[in-house]
Parts: C-alpha cells; structure tokens; sequence
C-alpha cells in the first residue's frame, strides 16, 4: 500500500517490528527508491550544516526568516494558493489577479525608521478582461506574536509606500501570523472604547490572516514546492522543539534530495538558525540520525504522519459518503469492521 503525496511510503516488516508501529521505506517517487545510502549521505551533509550553524551568534533576527523564505514571488504565490482553499475571501482576492505578474517591488522597504524587519510588498496585475494597466499593491506582514499592533504598523507602510508616493491603487495586506497562541485579529473591535456607531470605522485597505500554526496541515503540505515545504515546516513547529526537529529532518530529506542546490543548502542553514535562536545549544536533538537509529526510534515521521493522517481521513470520507447515501446504519457498521480488518492486514 501507498500514500499519494511527495513521499511514496510502503508498509515494510522486519524481525524488530513490535506489531504496534510498523517500519517505512520512503521513497521519493513509485519508481526511485529513498535508499538508506541516501539518507545516511543525507544525514551527514544536515549534520554538517548544523555544526556550522550552531554556535553561531551572528545577527540572525528571526523575524527576516518570513521575508527570506518568501520573498521569491513563486513561493508567495504558494502561500497565498495554500491558503485559499480555506479562506473563500482569499480566494475571491487570488480570482481577480494574474499570479504569474505578482513582483517585488522596488521599493519594498520606505526607510530604516518605518521599515518593519519582516515586511514584503508585492504588486500584481488584475485579470486579462479588466483595463489595461491596473495592478494592485500587497503587504505581506509576519508576525509571531499577538501582542503587536499590528493594523497601525500596516497602515504606516501603506502611507509611505503607496499614498506618499502618489500610488493611488488597491492594497490588500496579510498577516502572516506563526505564533504560538491562537488569534484571530481581524475579529477584534477597532475603537472597542467607543459607541458602537464608531466600531465600523475601517482602513483604506483590506486585510487577510493567514495562520500558519494552526490552520495548515501536514499533509496540505505534499504538493508545494521543497523550499516552502521546508519554510512552513520550520514556521509551524517552532514552538514545539520535539515535533520541530521530527517533521523538520523530513522536510529536509526531501529538500536535499530534490534540490541539493546551494539555494537549498543555503536555505537549510537560515532555518536551523532560525531553529537555534529558540532553542540555543540543542544541536543533539535536531541532528539527522542513520537509517538504523531512525529504524530503532519508534517516532512517527513527517512521512509517517502523512501516510497514517491519510488513511484515517480516507476512512472516515468513506464512512461520511456511506451515511450520506442512507446506507443502513447495519451495513455502515459492517463496512468499518471490513476497512478495519484491511488497515490490520
């Protein structure tokens, strides 16, 4: 059997196997096997790149991560793509736009006093079909805490990189939020204070959230491409050192073996920084064990999540089209104790 998904991940046995967590093989496509020299050279080249980075006390700032990892027009268009199949307000905003015109701007940052340390600014042209030469402007905004205000720092880039320079278009603006709280901003009252008649007293610009440390999946994660695959990995689980260094060793496998560039090595040592300014002097627990070790862990890999999440989700898909059908409740209890008898095979 199976998964779908960036990773092939074939069910394998062996005489250490307990019978409560199966071994895994991953393998990059159905035909190119993932060898365990793969992974043992791959080890050794990510542990390199660690004992380069972790003593390391340059001035890394954790928030240039957002802008490092997205900055390239293509892989904000990722972003903004994996976002919208969640968000129907996002998406309206993606069906008006041409996505192969969104650039950087030229003037991405308005100067050392209002420049914030992880802005973007893009602009992107509207749809074939509307006048020709109207583009709109983009903000994207990261932030990793809650506490910010973040609506007043927005509007002061959306003055002096747009009205001051005379830009009089669209902008719509994202906050990138990774942080380790729940929150919803756009949900909060502006002049909470006040009568209710000021409440609705709104911005010259529209704003989108976009959570990625809790409304993004693993396995929403499969089709994108490895550098934003690493990226959002690295920002969702920076917070959660054991699951951080599970999922991100995965992530990285599939990053050098897809794109062992110096754009992905390069890549790698930003995010194992960006991984030690939170957890300094744990280079132990981010290191890329052997194929052995990895065998004798026990832990559920990013491959191994991906595989096991998908299974249950086609499971309980199942179940929910049976019951929409009116298939008998009898029949339906049947069909579990079928798919459960496979799923033990």
């Amino acid at each position: 059997m199976a998964a779908k998904s960036f990773y092939s991940i074939d069910r394998a046995f062996s005489i250490r196997d307990t019978g409560a967590f199966p071994h895994f093989r991953i393998k990059m496509t159905e035909n190119e096997n993932f060898v365990e020299s793969d992974i043992r050279d791959i080890a050794h080249e990510f542990n390199v790149i660690v004992d380069s980075v972790k003593d390391d006390k340059s001035n890394f700032v954790h928030d240039r991560y957002f802008r490092f990892a997205f900055a390239k027009p293509s892989r904000m268009v990722e972003l903004l793509t994996l976002f919208s199949r969640h968000n129907p307000s996002l998406k309206a905003f993606l069906d008006t736009i041409d996505l192969a015109s969104l650039r950087g701007s030229s003037e991405n940052l308005s100067s050392d006093k209002h420049a914030g340390s992880a802005d973007l600014v893009f602009e992107a042209n509207l749809k074939e079909g509307g006048v020709t030469g109207l583009y709109v402007g983009i903000i994207a905004e990261h932030k990793s805490t809650n506490r910010d205000n973040v609506f007043l720092q927005i509007s002061e880039y959306y003055h002096h990189l747009f009205l001051e320079r005379g830009k009089d278009v669209p902008v719509v603006a994202f906050i990138v939020y990774n942080g380790e709280d729940g929150w919803d901003p756009l949900s909060e009252t502006r002049f909470p204070n006040y009568p209710k008649y000021y409440h609705d007293i709104g911005f010259p610009f529209k704003v989108e959230f976009l959570d990625v440390g809790h409304a993004i999946d693993d396995a929403e994660l499969k089709a994108l491409s490895p550098i934003t695959l690493v990226a959002l990995t690295a920002m969702k689980y920076i917070w959660d050192m054991e699951k951080f260094s599970v999922s991100f060793r995965e992530a990285a496998k599939y990053l050098f073996k897809m794109q062992n560039t110096n754009e992905g090595k390069d890549f790698i040592k930003q995010s194992l920084s960006y991984f030690f300014w939170k957890w300094p002097y744990k280079s132990e627990v981010i290191k890329m064990d052997s194929p052995e070790a990895i065998a004798n862990k026990g832990y559920e890999t990013f491959g191994e999540h991906f595989f096991n999440a998908g299974e249950a989700k086609g499971e309980s898909n199942a179940i929910s089209v049976f019951e929409k059908l009116g298939v008998s409740p009898e029949k339906i209890a049947e069909a579990k104790a079928m798919l459960a008898e496979l799923a033990n095979k």
